[in-house]
């Protein structure tokens, strides 16, 4: 006769789900369950453009049963889950403001400074593109012989040290600065932005918080040294019609910091601004606009309000002033001379603007020797943040 060992209590119930673990499962279950009909139901913003974000987010995936053997739909689900997960913008931003204040803001591609500003992380120094582009503007300017001016902006971390957070990855814009006006002295006259700015006071109102441009301030600022350097006499501030609406930046966007408040973004309008005939060319495109700035990005529903400064960046764009007789202006730019040109357009019959940054994508567009010759352009002016100018390429500029 077998001997049985005694079932007890705590055995019996081994396996089974006792109360305690009945409604840990239950909430879980319709937490799966929530989630799932979130997922479903909501509603989407597939390939639309996300405000906070600025980025596309990801379309429905493509369930065709080649995408699905060669494992391209998986990444998809993925990719779109991601995009399109319930609440996601609460949980970003949450996300980021928990890497900042556990320790990681210095290290983040976007830092928190005091006042709720927001830098960018410091450009990286690479010695061969310096020197590339050294090389290259320094050829250009040769060969076209002409009157060169420089205006070349540093950040906005490099400006405002002390609204930075107390651990930070060090800038190197003082650095890169030096060798860019050391190299050009020969060649160029260096307009000392820096200086500049720094005799100004108050440099925090000339950049924007929640973006690497200038305010208006900044622009109008800038202006007015390049202008009584090329001769000019600049218009005061009083000959302008301001009008300023909300605005988020692109620093914002990619920060996931959603609370931070809005900035204010201004448009300055001369007289002048009605005489204005801007042309912008990509490619084999061309567009003709009238006045310096496009309204319809100005619109509540509009994100990248900045864009609204000489309709956004081309490969060339063409701006001419029928009220001034004579006079042309090469620019070689980034997305900072948006901002500034305008004010230049009062001055002068003919500004071409060229953006190599858009000019790499457009090859059928003319070289810009060719548009000196064209235009018989002698003036040239360099307006560039120091980013695009010391990470970028300027393989175009021939």
């Amino acid at each position: 006769m077998s001997e049985h060992t005694p079932i007890t209590a705590e055995k019996a119930a081994h396996g089974k789900l006792t109360p305690p673990k009945t409604v840990i499962f239950g909430v879980f279950a319709a937490f799966i369950a929530v989630f799932f009909l979130l997922i479903v139901f909501l509603p989407k913003r597939e390939g639309e453009l996300s405000p906070n974000e600025r980025r596309i987010l990801a379309k429905a995936p493509d369930a065709s049963m080649d995408n699905i053997m060669n494992g391209g739909f998986s990444k998809q689900v993925d990719t779109w889950l991601q995009d399109h997960f319930p609440l996601r913008t609460g949980f970003v931003s949450l996300y980021s403001y928990l890497n900042r204040y556990t320790g990681r803001n210095a290290v983040e591609s976007i830092v928190l400074g005091s006042g709720n500003r927001l830098f960018n992380a410091p450009i990286a120094v690479n010695d061969a593109v310096i020197d590339t582009n050294l090389q290259k503007l320094t050829r250009f300017i040769g060969q076209n012989e002409l009157s060169t001016h420089t205006y070349l902006i540093p950040g906005a971390a490099s400006m405002l040290e002390s609204d930075l957070p107390k651990l930070h990855l060090e800038y190197h814009d003082n650095e890169i600065l030096d060798r860019f006006e050391g190299a050009l002295k020969d060649v160029a006259q260096v307009i000392p932005v820096r200086s500049i700015f720094a005799e100004q006071g108050d440099v925090g109102s000339l950049y924007y918080r929640t973006d690497h441009h200038l305010t208006m301030k900044g622009s109008y600022l800038s202006y007015v040294e390049i202008a009584k350097r090329l001769g000019l006499n600049p218009l005061p501030e009083s000959e302008f019609t301001k009008t300023p609406f909300d605005f988020y930046g692109t620093t914002y966007g990619s920060s996931g910091l959603f609370a931070t408040p809005c900035d204010t973004l201004e448009t300055w309008v001369g007289s002048y601004d009605k005489n204005l005939t801007v042309t912008t060319m990509d490619g084999g495109e061309e567009k003709v606009h009238h006045g310096s700035i496009d309204e319809a990005c100005l619109a509540d529903d509009v994100v990248d309000k900045y864009a609204a400064y000489l309709y956004s960046n081309h490969g060339i764009t063409k701006i001419v002033n029928d009220s001034v007789f004579g006079g042309s202006l090469l620019v070689l730019k980034d997305s900072f001379a948006n901002a500034i040109v305008p004010f230049l357009a009062a001055h002068y019959n003919t500004i071409i603007m060229i953006d190599t940054r858009s000019l790499y994508y457009s090859p059928s567009l003319p070289a810009p020797s060719e548009l000196c010759r064209e235009y018989g352009i002698e003036d040239f002016l360099v307006i560039s943040g120091l980013d695009t100018i010391a990470e970028g390429t300027l393989d175009w500029l021939r």
